[in-house]
């Protein structure tokens, strides 16, 4: 493969100009409904679903662009959705009742998740051998573990924790390692975590740095590294990370209630979502180190964000509202003739994209040091290694020939130092 570099260093501070001005990443998408949307779930970049108050659930299959509403059998809340496969996904719902489907929303079907009243917030699953397991949490902190053959739910183990309070998010990691987090009857944020299939659970509180409040949702990119969103009890909402599984947690506190969080595993860890109250999106380029404001173009509530990839999302909320990205949510705010060192290194799309063969990727890091670039499949093999080598402070550009690789989605990541990592999808039409 030819690779050329075409622009070298600018030894010049590198300077981000007048970011407010930009368009906004996000665009805002008719959903067909004025009912609040508390969830949304893509199986792939074609299909997937958004439910919420009153039983509403509602379809697109052209990547989010259009969406039709279905049929529901339910009136109740549904509160979160996921999708085992393209024409199957369950969604978890007040009375603790549920619906699915198994043929993409031609017939939907109600479930009858656990034979207690109360209300189910969040549904997470890891496949294994065609074996699903689940967890839900509840608002008397109850943990349902269970499985799912062909949409359906058969539960295991039940676990109660406290008399009040509740979860409102969960992770299943992988077939063993899951995660919720909720609220204890003190008004801490909880977290609970198993690590062997759901047969035992373990349950540590913590403080907001020393404030009160409860974990909305909550999300890891591995065994000992993740995240919740929270709502303060002062009214502010906050980010928490943990770096050893959920024992001690840092906290970024800011002006609205926070309620949903996400961190696509798309070749990255480094990048994340968070949406909340008055159309709040955050954004971090660096693992939770740093949070930022992005334009979202709407003040309704999100309660949830969901991204298959590092740049294509949906948030979704109040009133029907559905937004949608395939940029990362584009430009950031609050931000004019800041030094870019502040903020990590700038991975740009590749342009053209699509392209055939040949393409250019332009990136810019903050300091001198080791830096690469890769390229890889959707199956997260490496196919080549553009930079591999020190590189001084400065802009970029490099062409990436793909005569030699078949059509497809491709994604480039670019790692700057230790900590600094951003990774683009580019799509390869032959």
């Amino acid at each position: 493969m030819k690779i050329c570099l075409l622009v070298v260093i600018h030894l010049s501070s590198i300077l981000i100009f007048n970011c407010i001005a930009q368009q906004p990443g996000w665009e805002a998408i008719s959903s067909g409904t004025t009912e609040e949307l508390n969830s949304i779930y893509f199986y792939d970049y074609q299909t997937g679903y958004a439910c919420g108050n009153s039983g509403v659930v509602v379809k697109s299959v052209d990547s989010g662009k259009t969406w039709q509403t279905l049929q529901s059998p339910v009136s109740n809340n549904l509160n979160d959705i996921f999708m085992f496969e393209q024409d199957c996904f369950i969604a978890v719902g007040d009375s603790a009742i549920g619906i699915g489907t198994w043929d993409g929303g031609d017939s939907l079907y109600v479930i009858q998740i656990w034979d207690g009243s109360e209300d189910l917030y969040s549904v997470s699953y890891s496949e294994n051998q065609g074996v699903f397991v689940g967890i839900f949490g509840a608002s008397l902190q109850t943990v349902l573990y269970g499985v799912s053959y062909y949409c359906s739910v058969s539960t295991l183990s039940i676990h109660s924790e406290l008399s009040n309070g509740g979860f409102w998010g969960a992770c299943m990691l992988n077939f063993e390692i899951g995660f919720v987090a909720g609220e204890n009857s003190i008004s801490q944020p909880i977290l609970g975590r198993t690590t062997d299939n759901g047969n035992n659970w373990e349950f540590v509180s913590f403080y907001l740095d020393g404030n009160e409040g409860k974990a909305t949702d909550v999300d890891f990119t591995d065994q000992f590294v993740g995240y919740i969103s929270a709502r303060v009890w002062d009214g502010r909402g906050a980010i928490s990370k943990t770096t050893d599984s959920g024992n001690n947690w840092t906290t970024s506190f800011f002006n609205y209630p926070l309620w949903g969080i996400d961190f696509p595993k798309s070749g990255t860890s480094q990048v994340g979502y968070c949406v909340g109250d008055s159309g709040t999106i955050l954004k971090t380029y660096n693992a939770g180190g740093s949070w930022l404001q992005q334009i979202s173009g709407t003040s309704e509530k999100l309660n949830k964000v969901y991204f298959l990839d590092p740049d294509f999302g949906f948030a979704v909320g109040e009133n029907g509202t559905i937004l949608r990205t395939t940029t990362g949510g584009g430009s950031i705010t609050h931000i004019e003739e800041e030094d870019l060192s502040t903020y990590g290194i700038e991975l740009q799309q590749n342009f053209p994209n699509p392209f055939n063969p040949t393409t250019k990727i332009k990136f810019q890091i903050p300091e001198a040091g080791f830096t690469s670039l890769k390229v890889f499949d959707v199956l997260g093999k490496e196919v080549v290694t553009l930079v591999d080598y020190e590189l001084q402070r400065g802009s970029y550009e490099f062409e990436f020939d793909a005569n030699d690789l078949s059509s497809g989605i491709y994604f480039y990541q670019l790692r700057a130092g230790n900590d600094l990592l951003q990774t683009r999808k580019m799509l390869l039409l032959k």
